[in-house]
């Protein structure tokens, strides 16, 4: 699975350690460059269009902790016997709790922003090949360097560190995505065509639902093994589980991307999230 195994920093356990690092400045971006999703306007109701409060460093991110009573119960009861049922229902009432797919969506605010930006590094490779799409991001020093190097210099363009919670997960994402792939034994990136780099994009949505999820419930208040490597075992089943029933229908909605606009990018990352909370709760259901 990937660098998912480095999960598990002190804290709050199951969240990275550097979740409490102060963020420096973002590097600014050449013309053309990554995706910056548009601001929010507050009352919009479209779903991704919620204006995200950030947690403040090295505060708890609390949205919810009551509501998520049933989700924790059922998932400690996963954790305490594997149960793929008792998962099932830990995942269902999580995204019910949440509010739904669409709520749950907006609750992804680093994640989706994350992802927009990466999705459009994805619509200028298809649209102008990778060369182009990195030297717009001021990182044409990576062309032609090992795949897993080029990965992780994307990694403060597209997520630079910072402290609140949801930040982390979505540095973190990125990082389990790219120990994936090192994983596949992906080594070339100027190799990589644009299906393979829609795959990445993938793995970092699930990641990233996975990393929220053991935030919201896995962390706090669930009795879990104390072996690391039990641990470890039910955040493989979580990925397994978020993975096995959203890859497939989530590749499929994104097709050709060389046309899309910084605003459409932003919609389709939104859509996808939504997608696959909508198709996390049925498949907990139909565990259940």
């Amino acid at each position: 699975m990937g660098t998912s195994k480095s999960y598990g920093g002190p804290g709050s356990g199951l969240v990275p350690s550097w979740v409490d690092d102060p963020a420096p400045p973002a590097a600014p971006t050449a013309p053309g460059g990554p995706v910056t999703p548009a601001q929010p306007t507050p009352g919009d109701g479209a779903p991704g269009n919620q204006p995200v409060t950030p947690t403040p460093a090295g505060q708890p991110d609390t949205a919810g902790t009551s509501a998520y009573s049933g989700a924790k119960r059922k998932f400690s009861s996963f954790a305490r016997s594997g149960s793929s049922s008792s998962l099932g229902g830990a995942m269902r009432r999580y995204v019910q709790s949440s509010g739904g797919p669409a709520k749950a969506t907006r609750r992804m605010g680093a994640a989706r922003a994350t992802g927009g930006r990466l999705l459009g590094l994805v619509r200028d490779a298809e649209r102008v090949g990778l060369t182009e799409a990195l030297r717009s991001r001021n990182l044409q020093h990576l062309a032609g360097q090992p795949a897993e190097d080029v990965f992780r210099g994307l990694v403060d363009v597209v997520c630079p560190p910072g402290g609140p919670i949801d930040e982390a997960i979505s540095r973190q994402a990125m990082l389990d995505a790219i120990g994936d792939q090192a994983d596949a034994g992906v080594t070339d990136f100027d190799a990589l065509t644009p299906e393979q780099l829609k795959e990445f994009f993938l793995d970092f949505v699930i990641h990233s639902i996975e990393g929220r999820v053991m935030s919201d419930i896995a962390a706090r208040a669930v009795s879990l093994p104390e072996d690391v490597n039990q641990v470890m075992e039910i955040q493989d089943q979580l990925h397994d589980f978020i993975s096995g029933c959203t890859r497939n229908h989530l590749g499929g909605q994104l097709g050709s991307l060389a046309a899309l606009s910084d605003q459409q990018i932003e919609a389709k990352v939104n859509s996808i999230y939504e997608a696959a909370f909508g198709l996390v709760a049925a498949a907990g259901e139909a565990a259940e």
